[in-house]
Order: structure tokens, then sequence, then C-alpha cells
């Protein structure tokens, strides 16, 4: 009921946004008024920055409870097939005491099931030789043992329903948050690249490539685990919406992986932009990454977009583009574990990878 409320009340805050806000798509939009939009989501990405860690916590417990339940389910399957081979010896010892004293004693050794209560059990064993007493011990722990076992197996699937409600619910207010914020930053945004676009159609003529900037190779050799040194001049943030992140820089991943990048969360096909003009070095398809784009700036720099929904129209490799001109839109292709992102790998000067969150603070927030 709760979700219900908190998603309804998203829909009426963002259709409420749209609503009030038609006549700032039609006009033009000033420098100051995208900066103050940007602001607002900027305040929205520091705010969920701690939330962020949250969520990746609840992930990394779901996987612990995935390999606890498959661990007691293999456990269970273990004792099963152990009961079966027991009984059947049970059986076998009852026939051979059947032959040679009677059906007493098999009477006793196929009712075995019926001797768990304590007072019924220690009358019975009592009543048996030593190797008769082994046989029913061997089988009373064997179903004892199963029935803890599905106890702690009923415990942990019902543990694991309760986290990945709260992680739905944590995830489900990080989205419905970041989207209210880009509904209203759109309609700014959108007024600005069209305005964009018009002067990059005027200027095409004059544009000139940057000359690259050698210090920057030397610099990102000898400091690739921090790009805070890196200038944020001539640069904008690369997801033109509302977003947040965190430094996960090294963190493990599957397969024995690291974290070289970092993960800049947004709403699935939220605009992004060039982080600084240059030109189309790459775009690729790949089972890891998705759909992905390496944009090399004028500066040297190599900037690589993972995960992406879909490329901007025309993109093609070799391609010139402006800081801020538009080149694909958030997605959770690869393996993106279904939370849409956008995954920034950056390479100063085209050096080793380097930890973009220093950078990324500078331009987006």
């Amino acid at each position: 009921m709760r979700r219900t409320l908190r998603k309804a009340l998203a829909l009426v805050i963002a259709v409420g946004i749209v609503a009030l806000t038609p006549a700032t798509a039609l006009a033009d939009v000033t420098r100051a008024e995208l900066d103050a939009a940007q602001e607002k989501v900027r305040e929205v990405s520091r705010r969920l920055e701690g939330r962020l860690t949250e969520l990746d916590q609840s992930i990394g417990m779901q996987a612990s409870y995935e390999e606890r339940i498959h661990a007691i389910e293999q456990k269970l399957l273990d004792r099963q097939r152990e009961l079966v081979i027991m009984e059947l010896q049970a059986k076998e010892r009852a026939s051979a005491m059947y032959m040679n004293a009677g059906g007493s004693s098999q009477d006793s050794l196929f009712n075995v099931q019926d001797i768990s209560q304590v007072g019924a059990r220690s009358a019975y064993l009592d009543s048996l030789s030593g190797q008769q007493r082994d046989v029913v011990n061997d089988l009373l722990f064997l179903q004892n043992d199963s029935k803890r076992l599905e106890a702690e197996l009923e415990r942990l699937v019902a543990e694991q329903a309760d986290e990945t409600l709260r992680l739905q619910d944590s995830s489900a207010e990080i989205y419905a948050e970041l989207e209210i914020a880009n509904n209203e930053y759109q309609v700014v945004y959108q007024q600005w690249e069209k305005q964009e676009a018009e002067r990059r159609a005027r200027e095409e003529a004059e544009r000139q490539r940057a000359a690259a900037a050698a210090s920057a190779a030397a610099a990102a050799a000898s400091n690739h685990s921090s790009s805070g040194h890196v200038s944020p001049a001539g640069r904008t943030c690369p997801v033109a919406g509302a977003n947040s992140f965190r430094d996960s820089w090294l963190e493990p991943r599957s397969g024995g992986r690291q974290h070289h990048g970092v993960d800049m969360i947004a709403a699935m096909g939220t605009p992004l932009v060039a982080a600084e003009s240059g030109y189309i070095w790459s775009m690729s398809s790949h089972y890891l990454g998705g759909l992905g784009i390496y944009v090399r700036g004028n500066s040297g720099d190599i900037y690589y977009y993972a995960h992406l929904s879909a490329f901007a129209s025309g993109l093609q490799q070799g391609l010139r583009v402006d800081r801020g001109q538009l080149i694909g839109y958030v997605g959770d292709t690869g393996n993106a574990t279904g939370t849409p992102h956008l995954h920034l790998g950056y390479q100063p000067g085209g050096g080793p990878l380097t930890n973009p969150y220093q950078l990324m603070v500078k331009l987006c927030r």
C-alpha cells in the first residue's frame, strides 16, 4: 500500500511539473536558467549518494542469501540420499533379524519413523543390541538434521523475501525522486539543446580542432587512481539530467573483476552528452558494457560511456561533437543488472583508466 501511494504521489507531481511548465519550453532559455535547473538536479544527486550505498549493500545481501540458500538445498539433497540408503540398510537388517529371531525386531526397525518421541525412543533403544541401536540412531540423526535444514531454509527464504521488499522500496524511492527532478530539468534542457543545435549549425564552418594537451597524458600516467588534479574547464557533466553517483573505484565485481569507472544512476532514457568537444572515437556493443561510445576530447582525454539504451540519431565513428552535444541515452544494456545507469570510464590523455569520481564531482555537483 505504501509503495502504491508513493508511486501515485510521484506520478501526480511529475504530471504537475510538466503541466505547469509548457511556456518555458517555447521561450529561449538563458544560461542562468539552465544553471539554476542544473543546480536543482545536483542537489538531488548529493542527497541521494548515501542512499546508493545502502542500495549496493542490499544488493550484496541478496547475493549472500542466494549462496546460503543454495548451500542448504544441496545439504538437504545429500540428507535425502543418505536417508534412502539408511532406510534400505535398516530393512535389510530387519529381514535378517526376522529370519534369525522372529518378527518383533522387524516390526521395530520398519517403524523407526514412529519413535521420534523421547519416551518411546528411549524404551525402544534400550531393547536393541549395539549394532541395531547404531542403525536406529543414524536414521534418527538424519531425520532430525533434515528437519533442522528445512527450518533453516524456510527462515532464509523468508528473510530474503523481506530484503527483496526493502530493496524494491529503496530503489523505487530513489528512481521516483530522480524522475521528478529529471522531468523538471528536461523542460529547460531540451529547449537549451535546441538552441545549442542551432548555434552549432551556424558555427560548423568555423569549427577547428583544439590542440591536444600533452601534459594530461603525463599526469594520468603518474596518478591514474584519481582525477582530482584534472581541471573542469572546457568540460561538462556527461549526464544531462538528474543523477546520483558514489566513489566505487576498484570495488569487486562479478568474475573477479574490479570496477574501473563511476556508475552514474539516472532514469532510463536520460540524455547523455559529450563531456568535452572532440570526436566519436569508437562505437561498440559488448556483453559486459552493452551499447558503448568512446569520445576522444580535444584535450586527448578519452571518455567511455557504457550500458546505453540507444545512440543519438546520426552518430557515427569519427563524427565531430561539441561539449554538451547529445550522443546517447541512459540504459541497462550489458551486465547492468537491470539498473539503468551510465558507467563512465576515463583515460586522461588516452593513458591508463583513472578514477573519474573526483572529476564528476566538479562537473555534476
